[in-house]
């Protein structure tokens, strides 16, 4: 018996499959099959039985299968502590961001950043751009996600740490509009369909100054959320801009329930994204670290 054993039965109980359970553990399905055998001859009584339907516990199985998750829950226990001991990094790491890496590049890097220093407590927030500048520049976080043009600069307290991360502007659309047709749309082309604004900072700094000169827009619906925005326009109650980013690994971009359009004017730039730092930061160490899980 060993803890290797203990992570395959979870895995498996977890998955209902041994073929999924497998893919996910980087083993052959005969080498997990082995192994299992080899627990249950040790043991002496079968854990799983198998079906059509899936792979599910026995009666026994389920009476044993709370002490071999203790047994496991145990051992991430140990090596979280070991590698905590032999980390150099200690404290408190706090992050804003705004929602387009809230979404799409935080939670990965979070992930495996936790993974390798799980003793660190970090600290994140969703927040808009300009307040983020504001906290970093008071020092109430240690790294504020931005976006920012490519020619931006910012106070000579404030450290850029660009992340090597770009993207641009689209135009989402209910399904089967003629706008699908276009190559590019500009604001002014669509300035009496009905919009949904996504209200955030970058956005509005835009349409105020589309606003200014060519007159207003019909938003109909405002919303923080990106989720909500998406799905607002999928019912079709209006258009609306999202950065691309945003729209990988959407379901209602990949199952084919909205229409994306390349965006023209005032939104045919890109915006780069970079984490923000104060000069005087007292957890350098564990920022920079940070940083670089972002960069992967």
């Amino acid at each position: 018996m060993n803890f290797e054993q203990m992570q395959y039965v979870k895995t498996i109980y977890e998955t209902e499959s041994m073929i999924r359970s497998a893919e996910l553990l980087h083993i052959s399905q005969s080498a997990l099959s082995q192994s299992l055998a080899n627990l249950e001859h040790e043991l002496g009584y079968k854990i799983f039985k198998r079906s059509r339907k899936g792979t599910y516990p026995t009666d026994m199985g389920n009476t044993l299968l709370p002490y071999i998750l203790d047994i496991y829950e145990a051992q991430q226990k140990l090596e979280t502590k070991v590698r905590a001991l032999d980390s150099k990094l200690t404290g408190t790491l706090k992050i804003a961001t705004i929602p387009t890496l809230f979404h799409q590049i935080v939670p990965r890097a979070l992930s495996e950043f936790k993974k390798d220093y799980p003793h660190i407590e970090v600290q994140v927030e969703e927040d808009d751009r300009d307040h983020i500048l504001q906290r970093v520049e008071n020092q109430e976080v240690d790294i504020g996600l931005v976006a920012k043009r490519e020619s931006e600069t910012f106070k000579s307290t404030i450290v850029d740490n660009d992340l090597n991360l770009a993207t641009d502007f689209k135009l989402i659309v209910p399904l089967k509009s003629k706008l699908s047709f276009q190559s590019s749309v500009s604001l002014q082309q669509i300035q009496n369909y009905p919009f949904v604004l996504f209200d955030r900072n970058l956005y509005q700094h835009s349409i105020k100054q589309f606003e200014a000169q060519h007159g207003r827009l019909q938003i109909v619906f405002r919303t923080n959320n990106p989720g909500v925005l998406i799905r607002t326009v999928s019912e079709g109650l209006g258009l609306s801009i999202i950065s691309s980013l945003m729209l990988e690994n959407d379901p209602f971009v990949e199952q084919d329930l909205i229409d994306v359009v390349p965006m023209g004017e005032p939104f045919n730039y890109h915006v780069f994204f970079t984490a923000l730092t104060h000069a005087n930061q007292p957890n350098a160490a564990i920022v920079k670290t940070f940083i670089q899980y972002l960069r992967q």
